[in-house]
């Protein structure tokens, strides 16, 4: 994807799986820069017979807008307070502030509508409350555009949180720690092509990781529409209108993390569906900010920042 890499040839990475390498396939050009790479099959209900990267992407392209599935948003919790214990941090009133704004512009104005079974979540404190506000703002400024215009048509859900604890950076540890310690907060292109190779192959390894386990997320989410109905248990219906526009948009699956492993996500989930160019590059030299991120069109194939209003 990036010819400005001088990786090592794939093949010299023992530590690649087998059907690791039928992702490599869906990139457009070169290999992927995530080594090693997410598994590209996750369950057995999807059809991974294909060995063509075109009709590969594609069905897993196809079987996200089967799902109503348009558009992936990796979203980064906002500014946190230091504590003891990394997973116990909490948000700043900052970072309370962020939320809001990110739900109230971009959430509505960009991913608007969500897709309503679940939304992925870090279960670390600082994710989950990032997200609760985010959709808390999201929902008041629907509601607050719904008193101006009268032409609502149906009422639609707000996803309910999918707290899953491997989407915590704390599960790629110690490597990602001491990795952080090193390089900082910083592009996803600086550890990946960082001067020292130890560092520079523990970042794909640990990066790499997380994104394997950030699809395997989101193909579960996307499997289950096709097996369940209702979602009654875990969703709170609200009074929201869904205009014709919106409808014709396709849903926005939201994803909260971390900062250097969020764009790992969104990187590994765009080569699966077969993004390049200009795309990929804006995801390995942007510095996430906090409560921003990216969002992957999964029916265009492309790529865009979330970015909160300047205050």
């Amino acid at each position: 994807l990036v010819a400005a890499f001088s990786f090592h040839p794939f093949h010299h990475h023992h530590q690649i799986h087998r059907r690791s390498i039928s992702l490599l396939r869906l990139c457009p050009s070169q290999q992927h820069p995530l080594l090693p790479l997410p598994d590209p099959a996750p369950t057995e209900d999807w059809n991974t017979a294909s060995t063509s990267k075109e009709e590969s992407a594609s069905e897993i392209q196809n079987s996200f807008l089967k799902s109503n599935i348009h558009r992936v948003a990796f979203i980064r919790h906002g500014n946190t307070a230091a504590a003891s214990v990394d997973f116990e941090r909490t948000l700043t009133e900052l970072g309370r502030s962020q939320s809001r704004v990110a739900g109230a512009s971009y959430g509505v104005q960009e991913l608007y509508p969500y897709y309503e079974k679940a939304a992925l979540c870090s279960a670390a404190p600082r994710c989950v409350e990032t997200a609760k506000l985010f959709l808390q703002s999201s929902l008041r400024e629907l509601e607050n555009s719904s008193d101006k215009d009268k032409s609502t048509i149906t009422t639609v859900m707000l996803p309910s949180l999918k707290l899953k604890t491997q989407l915590y950076d704390g599960t790629v540890q110690p490597e990602g720690s001491r990795l952080f310690r090193s390089i900082g907060y910083a592009p996803l292109r600086e550890y990946l092509e960082c001067k020292n190779e130890v560092d520079a192959e523990a970042a794909r390894c640990v990066l790499g990781e997380y994104g394997r386990v950030s699809l395997n997320a989101i193909w579960d989410v996307a499997r289950d529409h096709h097996h369940l109905q209702t979602n009654e248990d875990t969703n709170e219906e609200q009074s929201v209108p869904e205009t014709n526009k919106h409808r014709s948009m396709g849903k926005t699956l939201l994803f909260f993390a971390h900062a250097i492993y969020l764009p790992s996500a969104a990187l590994a989930f765009a080569a699966a569906i077969g993004c390049g160019g200009g795309g990929v590059h804006l995801i390995l030299d942007t510095n996430t900010k906090e409560a921003e991120g990216y969002c992957v069109h999964i029916d265009t194939r492309s790529i865009s920042l979330l970015q909160r209003p300047e205050e």
